[in-house]
Formats: C-alpha cells, structure tokens, sequence
C-alpha cells in the first residue's frame, strides 16, 4: 500500500534536515492552540458579562422609560423571542467551530511532539495526560468532555437566556395564545429551543466515528452497568491501522475473509449488524437434544459485527444477556458507520486467534512464519485460522474441526489441513484434547 494514503502519527516519520521546519510548526501549531483557547474563554467571560449587566440595567430604567420599553417588547415579544433565539444559535454555532479548532490544534501539538520524540508519559502527575500539556495520545483531546464542563458555559448561558425570552413571549403574545390555545405553549416552545441548541451543539461535536446511536448506547450501557473501554476513536484508529499494515505488506488474506463468512456469517452481507435467526439459533444450541437434531454446535449467535463489537469495545466478565444488548446496538452503529468489506478487514486484523494472540499479523508470525510479507494465505492455512478463532485453550477438537469443514465452500485439502494440525501438535503450540 503506498504511503499517499490516510497518514497515522506512529508511522509518520521526518527527514532530520527537516527537524527546524517541524519545531516551527510545533510553536505555531501551539501558540494557535493557546491563542484560540483564549477567545473561547474571552468571548464566553463576555457572554456572561453581557447578561450580567443587561438585565439589572433593563429594569433600573425610569419607570415611563421601562414601560415605553415593556410595551414595544409586549406588543412584538413573538418575533423578539424568534430573534433572540436564531441569534443563539448562531453564536452556540460560531461557539462549536471554534472548539472544534481548538481541539484540532492541541491534537496537532501532541502529534508533533510525538514526532519529535517528547514523552511526558513517565510524569503525568506532574502534566496531566488528558490534557495537552501532557498527552501522549491526541485522542484523548476530545470535541466534547461533558455537560459540565468549561467548554459548556455557552451553551448553559445561550439556553438560560432563551428560557427567559420565551417565558416573557409567552406571557405577553397574542400570536402565540393562538399558535398554541393550551396552557403547555410555553413549555413546548422551551423544549422545541433546547431539542435545537442540543443538535447545535453536541450533535456538531461528535467525533469522526460518533453518531446519536453511538451515544444512545454509551448512556444506556452505564444504566444497566456494562462496563465499555474509554476512546472508541483511538481504539478504531489502532484497528485501521494493524488491517493497513496488513496491506502494506502485501498480505493476501482474501480466501481467509471467504471462509470467515462462510462459517461464522453467512448473512453477513446481508444483515443490520445483527440477525434475530442467529441469535435464536444460538440460544437453542443450549440445549444437546437442539444441537444433535441439527446437527450443530453450541455457539452464541453473534454475528461476525457483534463479535467484532465485543473484541473491541466491551470488556469480558460481564452480565452475558446485558452484555449481548449492548453488542446488539454496538454492531448496528458499527454496520452503519463502516462499509462490509472494511468491517472484514477490522474483524481479521483485531479479534483473538490464540490465547495472547490478537490480530492476524500476530497469527500469522505464531503459527506460519515471522517473515509475512507478499504472504498468500492458502485455503488450507484460512481455514486453520478460522478455527482457530477466540481459542484459549491452544485445544484441537477434531469433532469441531469436521463440522466446520462442512460450512465452507471453497475446496480444503483435508492432508494439507492435517498436517499443518500435527505440526503445530508437534511444537507443543496446540495439544489434542
């Protein structure tokens, strides 16, 4: 694969005669990053003020000025309220851009400095590691921390001052009693102006990756106290780039895809993420009497996206049937987010093929050969590999090893399948049960 494509900090290296042109950079890069943090917090202090000073100011007016001022107001409060609350959410928009360049300068600062080799990991207690000063990974420089944070103050302040606006709209217009004849016109409108500025503001700090599923998934899992790994976008960052390692070194793994599908998903192209079918069919597997009329094997019925979903996002140990919702709702946002053949490709590069061996980079150099460059996986190795799959007990099950070769289409020279068996038995890598 040739280096135009996407660029991940690790593998990204610089010519030493160059190093004066990248310390420049990372001044610049840095003094933007502080510079802009500045305004943020110099146009938010102001916001603030503004609202401080406005209101005591509006009501300390002589009493025929503040009544020739509340009758202006009261005979147009609809359209002041519609101002006031597009003017809202034009600033809460200017407020999202600029947080969002911030957050891309500080990930360029920590990628640069990463670049030239400073790592201020040994004392994050000195400078924190999910702050600027101190990371080591531009991702935990997240668009969005909390509800709670500084970065926040905006929008509390933007949809406080709306709150009121409506309030008094509502109290004072005639066009809104006939908009809105019930006495929950004021609430409606309230939320219709909160729904808006939530959109405005979290919807447009997501993540590259992130979705309003995705957060769905994230509050609810806490709710039902399913434990999920922190930074999905790193975590999707490291899979993309172990499948683009895997084409950088021309490894050929197309047959190992075919029978992937064939013996774990065979809808895979065709599902949601999930299949009802295969989760039905993994439940009655429970059962021997099941398993022996249909001759198949106890399995959990997740399909190829929920079992990627699993492997990186959800811890093990858990609730299994909270665990199983979760993966659910996680492989429906993945099969949305990601096209068939690149969720393929994050599945063979990330899940478990032996008990410490995680991807197909490290699989491949276990049980074949160190050297995997130009490597073309024949079936006979694809197959091996596939069965392989989530094995922690380094255990050959023939039973098992024969009804999976039922399940696949493409041609297995069973002597060939045999050997590879024996001589990794052999090795003491695999022991029959």
């Amino acid at each position: 694969m040739e280096s135009k494509g996407e660029q991940f900090y690790p593998t990204y290296r610089f010519d030493l005669n160059n190093r004066d042109v990248v310390l420049i950079e990372f001044e610049e890069a840095q003094k933007v990053a502080n510079s802009q943090t500045k305004i943020y917090a110099q146009v938010a202090s102001v916001l603030v003020a503004i609202t401080a000073v406005l209101i005591p100011l509006f009501f300390n007016q002589e009493k025929e000025a503040l009544n020739a001022n509340l009758t202006i107001l009261q005979e147009n409060s609809f359209l002041f309220a519609l101002f006031i609350t597009f003017l809202g959410g034009f600033l809460l928009r200017y407020f999202v851009e600029l947080q969002r360049q911030i957050v891309f300068n500080a990930r360029k600062v920590v990628s640069l400095r990463l670049m030239l080799g400073l790592d201020y990991g040994n004392i994050h207690l000195t400078l924190p590691n999910f702050r600027v000063e101190g990371a080591t990974n531009p991702f935990v420089i997240k668009f969005f921390n909390g509800w709670f944070w500084f970065q926040t103050v905006p929008f509390w302040m933007l949809t406080f001052i709306n709150i009121l606006v409506w309030r008094f709209a509502c109290n004072n217009s005639v066009l809104l009693d006939i908009i809105f004849s019930d006495k929950y016109s004021e609430i409606t409108l309230i939320l219709i102006t909160l729904a808006g500025y939530i959109y405005i503001f979290r919807c447009q700090l997501f993540e590259q990756h992130e979705n309003l599923l995705l957060v769905f998934t994230k509050n609810l899992s806490k709710i039902i106290r399913i434990k999920l790994l922190p930074n999905f976008e790193y975590i999707i960052y490291r899979a993309k780039l172990s499948y683009i390692e895997l084409d950088r070194l021309n490894v050929n793994y197309k047959n190992l895809e075919k029978i992937l599908v064939d013996i774990e998903d065979k809808s895979f192209h065709n599902n949601s993420g999930f299949s009802i079918k295969s989760l039905m069919r993994g439940f009655f597997s429970i059962f021997k009497m099941f398993r022996r009329r249909h001759s198949i094997i106890k399995n959990g019925g997740s399909t190829l996206t929920m079992q990627l979903a699993r492997t990186l996002f959800i811890p093990s140990n858990q609730n299994i049937y909270l665990r199983k919702m979760i993966e659910i709702l996680l492989s429906i946002w993945i099969n949305k987010t990601f096209v068939k053949s690149d969720i393929l490709k994050l599945y063979v590069a990330s899940v478990r093929y032996e008990k410490g061996k995680m991807g197909l980079s490290f699989a491949i150099k276990h049980f074949f050969q160190n050297d995997i460059q130009n490597m073309k996986l024949t079936n006979e190795e694809s197959f091996f590999l596939v069965e392989r799959l989530s094995n922690i007990s380094s255990t050959v099950n023939w039973t098992r090893i024969n009804h999976l070769l039922t399940r696949t289409q493409l041609p297995i020279e069973r002597s060939l399948l045999d050997n590879i068996y024996n001589r990794l038995i052999r090795e003491g890598k695999l022991r029959p049960i």
